[in-house]
């Protein structure tokens, strides 16, 4: 067997032993269907959902919870969901967190406990 160099079995540059790609399984295909139909399904009933959310928002007998429940559910549908701010800090490493949680550890400890109260 020849070393180096370029074997019956190599490939030439630019060209695929397998133009087509990795065949797709069955039961991946199904699945995207079937969210695809749910999705549908579901926005072929937004214009219900948005109503049914409208009448229990209006509603004045509806509990308080469930009418803001439907005005955000509304508000969220038109305006999208508000971002949420992830902090981190940068270049801490595992040693420094386990050092900071076990001096904000001694510190609890040192702060007076409460007395028990006493039944009278």
């Amino acid at each position: 067997m020849p070393k180096g160099g370029r074997r019956s079995t190599s490939w030439k540059h630019g060209q695929s032993g397998n133009l087509s790609g990795r065949p797709k399984r069955p039961a991946t295909i199904a699945a995207r269907q079937i969210i695809h139909d749910v999705k549908e399904a579901a926005k072929a009933l937004t214009p219900k959902a948005i109503a049914t959310l409208e009448t229990v928002m209006d509603d004045p007998n509806s509990p308080p919870a469930a009418r803001v429940g439907a005005a955000t559910a509304i508000l969220d549908r038109g305006w999208g969901r508000p971002t949420q701010s992830i902090e981190g800090q940068v270049g801490l490493t595992f040693e420094r967190m386990i050092l900071m949680a076990t001096e904000r550890e001694e510190r609890q400890a040192l702060l007076p406990q409460p007395l028990p109260e006493e039944d009278q």
